[in-house]
């Protein structure tokens, strides 16, 4: 049986933008290449960043372009590559490493079966390798993370439309080698969306099961090294809750991020456990705020950040009332008494899907005009006390 759990709020006090004299972003980069582009991911090797996108054309859905585009420390365009293999492919999930080799996940289409697809760039954009995973008529790439040892983990789905399964693989990183596949079945609907690995090679995804857009529930399942399950949790709001983010901080715990839907009210959640599976706390953003919780960023300092997009009304024509939506940041801290914090509209509604903290914070967000746009743009964060700010 479902437990139903009560959303605890964190209240934050915010170091607004409006009002304080501050620029909104220090720079910021729309992505439009002339159709619809999505973000999908965001990810730093220390200095540049890398931002994953789908790009569809109305009305032809059997295709879509896997792109992805390296910015420098300023917001400046690299280079962009679209995976030109195939007609129809989807980019979930980047990570690049300090030497800027970078790691891509997501699905392609081969006579009719879809793939789980793995890509390495090389430093300049070109593909070093590619690898695709088949088990079952669905198999999707969702998310990748670094694993010691030169290896990287990969999670996803598996098996057919109608039964799916959590999908885990852990790859050699230097010439895409399967290690070790496991599917995790819990019900007849799993996805696993994103994943990460602690300082002991463990691994945790976050995922849901159950039927999306009507009750489904955001699922945590850590793993052995080997892939063998050490246990699973499940959160559920009463409502359709929906799996963001998952992160290791320096001491083995888990934080997750979600988005509950209850009823007419939408709350960024906030899921912490211990390296044991032991509930730390369940939070949402604000008391009373309408938001979705997408990616989460723990630096080594164990600042935790979480983006996502505050949700708002505003009358529209004839009357009605129109959804408005504006990316949300900030820095989560359950007992502090001030946090970092921005809101941010490009002139339409945005929602934040990744981000990344290196001194400042980037992320990457959706732009919803007549077409969609991909949008990067870089918060200014001030220095803690001791540290200099980012730059």
């Amino acid at each position: 049986m479902k437990a139903f759990v009560r959303i605890s709020a964190v209240v934050l006090v915010a170091l607004m933008v409006a009002g304080c004299g501050q620029k909104p972003v220090v720079w910021q980069k729309t992505i439009d290449i002339g159709g619809d582009e999505v973000a999908t991911a965001l990810t730093t090797d220390g200095t540049s960043y890398y931002v994953s996108y789908v790009a569809t054309k109305p009305g032809d859905a059997d295709r879509a372009g896997w792109f992805v585009t390296k910015l420098d420390k300023d917001g400046q365009e690299r280079w962009t590559r679209m995976y030109k293999d195939s007609p129809y492919a989807v980019c979930e999930d980047v990570w690049a490493d300090n030497q800027g080799h970078l790691f891509a996940t997501g699905r392609t289409k081969s006579q009719g079966r879809q793939l789980c697809l793995v890509i390495r760039y090389a430093a300049d954009g070109s593909i070093t390798w590619q690898k695709g995973l088949e088990i079952g008529d669905k198999t999707w790439g969702m998310g990748i993370c670094p694993v010691s040892g030169d290896r990287i983990a990969v999670c996803g789905v598996a098996g057919a439309d109608a039964n799916t399964d959590h999908l885990v693989a852990l790859l050699d990183a230097k010439d895409g080698r399967t290690i070790w596949v496991e599917n995790i079945d819990l019900g007849s609907n799993d996805l696993a969306v994103r994943i990460a690995a602690d300082s002991k090679d463990n691994l945790a995804i976050v995922g849901h099961y159950g039927d999306t857009g009507a009750n489904s529930d955001i699922v945590i399942i850590k793993l052995k090294p080997n892939g063998d399950t050490l246990w699973t949790r499940t959160y559920d709001s009463g409502g359709d809750d929906q799996p963001g983010d998952i992160a290791f901080d320096p001491f083995g715990n888990i934080l997750v991020t979600g988005t509950a839907t209850v009823g007419d009210s939408i709350h960024c959640v906030i899921l912490e456990y211990d390296a044991d599976g032991g509930s730390i706390r369940k939070a949402a953003y604000g008391e009373q705020a309408q938001a979705t919780g997408n990616g989460i960023f723990i630096t080594k300092d164990a600042d935790i950040f979480v983006t996502g997009s505050v949700i708002g009304r505003k009358p529209g024509k004839g009357g009605l009332v129109e959804p408005t939506s504006e990316v949300l940041a900030f820095q989560y801290r359950p007992s502090a008494l001030s946090v970092w914090e921005r809101h941010y509209t490009p002139g339409h509604n945005a929602d934040g899907v990744d981000l990344a903290v290196n001194g400042d914070v980037v992320v990457a967000a959706t732009v919803k005009d007549k077409t969609n746009d991909v949008l990067v743009c870089r918060f200014s964060r001030p220095a803690a006390p001791g540290k200099p700010a980012g730059k």
